[in-house]
C-alpha cells in the first residue's frame, strides 16, 4: 500500500506524495486521516480513513472533494465508517497528488480553525461570568 501525504513544516503549505505506502495526517499532533494507496497495474488505488475523532469532517471531506476533482480521479464514498476509496490512471499522479494536497490544507485548516474558536468561546463565556460576579459584588 501507498502513502500519501507528508506535511511541509511551513504552516500554509503541505506536499502529497502518492507513492506506495501509507501516510498520517495531523493537526496540532493528533492524527485526523490516514491515507493508504498502492499501484496495481497503470491505475494507482487506495482509501482515506477518517480516525474516530475527527468523522465529522468526513462530510465536508466528501463535499469539497466532489466539488473540485480531477477527472481522472474516481472516488467511492462509504459513510458508514468514514471512509473514502480511490484510484486513477498512474499518468494522473501529479494532477491527483495536487488536489488532494489542496484538499488536506483545507482539512487542517479547519481543524485548526475549531481549535481557535472553541478558545474564543471558552474565554467570552468566562469573561461573562466574571462579569456577572462583578455586577453581583458591586450590587451587595
Amino acid at each position: 500500500m501507498s502513502a500519501l501525504p507528508q506535511t511541509n513544516p511551513s504552516p500554509t503549505g503541505q506536499v502529497i506524495s502518492l507513492a506506495s505506502g501509507f501516510s498520517k495526517v495531523s493537526v496540532n499532533q493528533q492524527e485526523i486521516v490516514k491515507i493508504f494507496n498502492q499501484k496495481s497495474g497503470l491505475v494507482m488505488q487506495g482509501m482515506c480513513k477518517f480516525e474516530e475523532k475527527f468523522e465529522a469532517l468526513y462530510p465536508l471531506f466528501r463535499g469539497l472533494s466532489e466539488a473540485g476533482k480531477p477527472k481522472s480521479l474516481n472516488l467511492r464514498f462509504s459513510s458508514v465508517d468514514k471512509t473514502a476509496y480511490f484510484y486513477y490512471p498512474e499518468t494522473s499522479h501529479s494532477e491527483v497528488s495536487h488536489f488532494f494536497s489542496e484538499l488536506i490544507l483545507l482539512l487542517q485548516k479547519e481543524v485548526k480553525f475549531k481549535k481557535v474558536l472553541k478558545e474564543v468561546i471558552l474565554n467570552q463565556n468566562h469573561f461573562k461570568s466574571e462579569q456577572v460576579l462583578l455586577q453581583n459584588a458591586m450590587m451587595d
